[in-house]
């Protein structure tokens, strides 16, 4: 940060203090401030009346939860137009999802809020409750401003969106038939479900690497390894997203249960989460290890660590036991058959006969291409699938999906499809021929992985409690887009940031 009022949060205690020894009244505003509008403006120049110095703090790029395409300005560009305002002291940028950091660095005497977070009833995210301690447990307060408010949000809808026409025709029909009140209402609607995932674990690892040049032996470009990440992925990524959403979840898999990536990958589960885990210490867990340019973000290289073979006679009768002893305990059962060795005929003759709500994802990948049918499924109340899946599936690359879509539902007796088609959206397909084509929200692709994993996971939830097909495809829309903008599964969209999505894209 270039100008003298932006400055980096650890040195700003040292600066503040000089002020605060000489008797000076500091105060904190904090805020995305992604576009300031005469809003903010007021509420700056009402806080400043009640204090020599007035410091603004801006949450980080990476920790604003506003939905695809947010922030419109990146910190450095928010910080350096709020340094150019005269009332404005100090600028920095917080590293956290909340101003805990800030508060505890600046101990401001007044920490200003704007009047919308008055009421402390409708914190979903309780930030503010702990903001409000924090300040006074230094010796604050914190002080609501009544001025004129605006949305940031409403105002680069309208005049700074990243959205195509087509796709902002879409959300002003759907924002017009009470598309905000409905989605919120079907979101809250899904969190007494319990839910119980099969399938298979996988761990995702993440190598960052830099381009070196040609090796001087061999025609292949050499590179230097930076540093790994270990993110959870399969049915554990599923098990993440949907404990964020409700209260119970079971994933019933098989792992070897000493392999130390699994565990890294499992310290990173929600606590809400059974983990009802075979133990195959003869084989070694599912590992997808994937190599990232760190400058593109463009993965060049993938590799996978698994044993191709099936499970033991004794393990497979185990998975059944487990399956047989929980299924009629839950609401909706999700299937993510990865094609790596869970499901035997057995297992899925089971789902085939059984009596719940039952989602299956059949997925194709580097490791099953073309040998892991959803054909196999007779009894799946709803079918996933993206259209490259489906072309593999029928050897045909020239489909008319609003065809054959129906015509497999009519086959396996589902009353749901998800079709999804990357960046033209996707289709949800209910009964009766209806159908609802949901444009794709993404307006920034980091990666694809794990996509089409939560689009199942929603869909499954909300299709299992009879929700509108226009309000499942938005729902996992959103989610969808939140998911392809950053790398790996590190954490969950939680339901207070998905809620914040939808307002932010529906303001």
């Amino acid at each position: 940060m270039k100008n003298s009022k932006a400055i980096e949060l650890r040195s700003l205690s040292r600066v503040l203090e000089v002020y605060r020894d000489s008797g000076k009244v500091i105060g904190l505003c904090h805020g995305v401030f992604d576009l300031v509008h005469p809003g903010h403006l007021k509420h700056f120049i009402a806080a400043k009346k009640n204090v020599d110095i007035l410091v603004v703090s801006i949450t980080a790029d990476k920790f604003v939860n506003k939905g695809p395409g947010r922030p419109i300005f990146t910190d450095f560009q928010r910080a350096e137009f709020l340094s150019s305002l005269e009332i404005i002291d100090f600028v920095t940028v917080s590293n956290s999802l909340s101003a805990l950091e800030v508060i505890e660095i600046v101990k401001p005497k007044i920490y200003f809020k704007g009047s919308d977070y008055e009421d402390l009833s409708k914190d979903a995210t309780g930030n503010i409750i702990e903001e409000k301690k924090a300040v006074e447990g230094n010796g604050g307060y914190i002080h609501f401003t009544h001025e004129f408010t605006s949305s940031s949000s409403l105002l680069i809808n309208k005049f700074f969106s990243s959205f195509n026409s087509k796709t902002k025709e879409w959300i002003d029909i759907f924002k017009n038939q009470n598309g905000l009140e409905e989605s919120l209402y079907w979101i809250d609607k899904i969190s007494d479900l319990k839910v119980l995932i099969l399938g298979e674990i996988i761990v995702d690892k993440y190598t960052y690497v830099s381009p070196l040049s040609k090796s001087s032996k061999d025609p292949i470009l050499a590179f230097q390894s930076l540093n790994s990440k270990i993110f959870p992925g399969g049915t554990l990524a599923i098990a993440n997203n949907c404990a964020a959403w409700v209260n119970e979840v079971r994933l019933i898999s098989f792992a070897n249960l000493n392999d130390s990536y699994l565990t890294d990958a499992s310290e990173m589960i929600s606590k809400n989460i059974i983990l009802d885990t075979l133990d195959t210490q003869d084989r070694p867990s599912i590992l997808k290890h994937r190599y990232v340019d760190t400058l593109s973000q463009t993965r060049i290289f993938e590799c996978y660590e698994f044993d191709m073979n099936p499970l033991n006679s004794s393990d497979y009768d185990v998975l059944r036991f487990k399956i047989e002893n929980n299924i009629d305990s839950y609401d909706v059962v999700i299937v993510a058959d990865y094609g790596h060795g869970f499901f035997d005929k057995v297992i899925v003759n089971s789902l085939n006969a059984c009596n719940v709500f039952l989602a299956i994802n059949a997925q194709s990948n580097a490791g099953n291409r073309g040998f892991n049918s959803i054909l196999k499924y007779n009894n799946a109340n709803l079918l996933s699938f993206n259209s490259q899946e489906l072309q593999i599936e029928f050897k045909n690359k020239n489909l008319d999906y609003y065809e054959i879509v129906p015509d497999l539902m009519n086959q396996k007796n589902a009353e749901y499809a998800i079709l999804t088609l990357g960046a033209d959206g996707l289709v949800v397909f209910g009964k009766n021929s209806k159908l609802e084509h949901v444009p794709a929200l993404a307006t920034k692709v980091v990666d694809k992985v794990g996509a089409g994993d939560s689009v199942l996971s929603i869909s499954a939830m909300l299709a299992s409690i009879g929700a509108p097909l226009k309000i499942i495809g938005f729902i996992a829309s959103v989610i969808a887009a939140a998911e392809v903008s950053r790398i790996g599964h590190e954490s969950p969209l939680s339901v207070v940031e998905l809620k914040k999505h939808i307002k932010s894209i529906l303001s």
